[in-house]
């Protein structure tokens, strides 16, 4: 087995558990719909945190030849992910039959802990990415990275819907200029 299998059975299972929670909240959501108020925004960030954990876990493949010097090395990569796992149980609703559950309330009263742990998640993959020699610090994707980290740091001291609602629109554009970047940057 070589550094890399090594080093991203693990990553693979952090991101899997990450994905299966979130699509367990979506489950929860659909099957006790008569019971819920659903709130485009939470959904849309549900969404969008599927589509960048298998973002995330795609693009490990450019480390397959990096020796990992130190266990410092590893744990930088492994942080932002161990973050995220945290995002996707905060934003997985406890939803059950039992009584009315508001999705919009539930959001506005995880926002402020999932907003800043999507920042530090964010910078973290920065930080990890420049220190590893995968990416250059000053590239069109870390600086992406660097305005939607500024972004949800606001959305963790704002409770405004106009604000959130524009941010899960502008933070869905901004996401996919980055994939189609990675993929212009490949091809």
């Amino acid at each position: 087995m070589s550094q890399f299998e090594y080093v991203i059975a693990f990553v693979s299972i952090l991101l899997a558990l990450a994905v299966a929670e979130i699509l367990a909240g979506l489950g929860r959501l659909i099957r006790e719909r008569d019971h819920v108020r659903v709130y485009w925004v939470h959904v849309a960030w549900m969404l969008l945190a599927i589509l960048a954990t298998t973002q995330n876990w795609w693009v490990m493949w450019s480390i397959r030849t990096h020796e990992f010097a130190s266990y410092f090395e590893f744990l930088a990569m492994i942080l932002p992910q161990l973050l995220f796992v945290l995002v996707a149980f905060l934003l997985s609703p406890p939803v059950s039959s039992d009584k009315h559950f508001d999705l919009r309330e539930y959001y506005f009263r995880q926002s402020k802990w999932i907003s800043p742990l999507i920042a530090a998640f964010l910078l973290g993959i920065a930080v990890y990415r420049s220190a590893l020699g995968v990416e250059k610090p000053f590239t069109l994707i870390n600086g992406i990275r660097i305005v939607v980290s500024g972004l949800f740091v606001t959305l963790g001291f704002t409770k405004s819907p106009r604000v959130h609602e524009g941010a899960v629109l502008i933070v869905g554009g901004l996401f996919s200029v980055a994939i189609v970047t990675l993929f212009l940057q490949r091809g």
